[in-house]
């Protein structure tokens, strides 16, 4: 199946800033947003399109693989560090194709790469999550090992000059009449080796730190919601940028009230007479409590609509409705008076399916009222 142009999808030129890409996204974003379009199947799959332009774009890494092999690039075995020292499958393939032809020396030392994303889950009750709020946690990423600077020597020494590739970080074998360039698999193309290991990383030039995390959760998230803080990921290599911390989010469910996108449904019971009569009850929402009248004669499983009662839309400043569903409930146990009074009543009411007398309404609000 053949992909539109990312650049095509955003509509931004090829030379695009970051800050046009994401301008562009967000306005695309918030047009086609299914909450928009009341689940039109075209606008929710142009919706799966633009996110997807902008997850490639907005990464300066991906986007320049992009640039360079279009939708080609993803079939190169993923964008992942493979080592510490930062080698990627990508990079040695298109390198190999200059040194096979060209005969070059390269060296991933003096590459930069950034660090790779990490993930971590953040529990939140369901009024945080419906009315924000600033949490605070703890996550665990990758750093340099401050024992040995990053290098993974004990303190004092240095890394070695690979022995395998003589520092160069390649290894140059013979295949037919070509020579062929490979990345240097015992230094994994580092150009150097660690003879005295740091006992703090093993070797490794990474630790593994724990570190307070402070965030704010707009209103209107719900369990898998995605949060992302740029930088707080594991640190980069040679100097890159560290790679992101995605936040999902994960709601506790609420005692009264259920979620349906940014509605917010609850069940409350009244009684029969409440029921027959009709009444005026206290609702309990999230901004505080609220009357509701119950009509005469209203049946149960009846909804009624508190507006603007729910829940925040993260993309604008639309608010759902509380939708509130009357349950008539029946007591397990009475008494004898009451038993006489529905007994009554019953003969009222079969009374007047006889003979069509007036007043039913009356009499009935006269026995409840006792």
């Amino acid at each position: 199946m053949n992909k539109r142009d990312y650049y095509e999808i955003l509509g931004v030129p090829r030379d695009a800033t970051d800050a046009d890409i994401k301008k562009a996204y967000r306005k695309l974003a918030l047009q086609h947003h299914p909450d928009r379009t009341n689940g039109d199947k075209g606008s929710e799959e142009k919706f799966k399109e633009i996110n997807e332009a902008y997850s490639v774009l907005s990464n300066q890494e991906k986007r320049s693989q992009y640039d360079t092999y279009g939708h080609n690039f993803e079939r190169m075995g993923g964008m992942g560090h493979e080592d510490i020292f930062g080698s990627t499958v990508f990079e040695d393939l298109i390198g190999d194709v200059f040194s096979d032809f060209f005969g070059g020396r390269r060296s991933s030392r003096s590459r930069k790469f950034r660090g790779k994303d990490i993930e971590a889950e953040l529990d939140l009750t369901f009024e945080e999550a419906v009315m924000g709020a600033d949490k605070e946690f703890t996550i665990k990423r990758t750093v340099a090992c401050t024992q040995c600077s990053g290098t993974g020597a004990r303190t004092g020494t240095k890394p070695s000059v690979c022995r395998a590739c003589h520092g160069s970080g390649q290894i140059n074998y013979r295949q037919g009449f070509l020579t062929v360039t490979k990345t240097c698999h015992a230094c994994n193309g580092s150009g150097y080796e660690i003879i005295d290991k740091c006992k703090e990383c093993n070797g490794t030039g990474r630790v593994l730190k724990e570190e307070k995390i402070k965030l704010h959760v707009p209103s209107g998230v719900d369990t898998d919601s995605v949060l992302r803080i740029q930088g707080k990921g594991s640190e980069g290599y040679n100097g890159g940028p560290a790679g992101d911390l995605h936040v999902v989010t994960k709601v506790k469910e609420h005692a009264l009230f259920k979620r349906e996108e940014q509605n917010i449904i609850l069940d409350m019971f009244i009684s029969y007479a409440q029921a027959v009569l009709g009444d005026t009850i206290k609702i309990p929402t999230l901004y505080g409590d609220e009357e509701l009248k119950i009509p005469v004669g209203t049946d149960s499983g009846e909804t009624f609509v508190l507006k603007h009662k729910g829940i925040g839309n993260p993309y604008d400043s639309r608010k759902g409705d509380q939708i509130v569903r009357v349950h008539i409930e029946v007591p397990k146990h009475i008494s004898d008076r009451q038993k006489e009074i529905l007994k009554e009543f019953d003969e009222i009411t079969k009374a007047y399916g006889r003979t069509g007398s007036k007043g039913l309404f009356d009499k009935v609000k006269d026995l409840f009222q006792q």
